[in-house]
């Protein structure tokens, strides 16, 4: 069995995703796409990545968020540093 592949596909047909990862796409441009199956560690890096950003974003949803600025001086007393700003 093969682990990875490399296709053409019109930029009009890409997954979300991808056009997102171009920062958008030419509808009637070639693209080449290669997939490739993931080593273990790197889908475990992957998935957990994921989750982190799924729970950072349920509590954005929640409304669980402090603005950046009451934020800063927490940081620069608890690291003994002056953040530019």
């Amino acid at each position: 069995m093969r682990n990875s592949a490399t296709l053409a596909i019109r930029g009009d047909r890409l997954l979300p995703e991808l056009s997102a990862a171009l920062e958008g796409s030419e509808a009637g441009a070639l693209y080449s796409v290669r997939v490739e199956k993931m080593s273990v560690e790197d889908s475990a890096c992957f998935l957990e990545a994921r989750a982190k950003v799924q729970e950072g974003l349920a509590e954005i949803a929640a409304g669980n968020i402090v603005d950046a600025e009451e934020v800063w001086p927490h940081l620069e007393a608890e690291l003994g540093i002056k953040v530019a700003r």
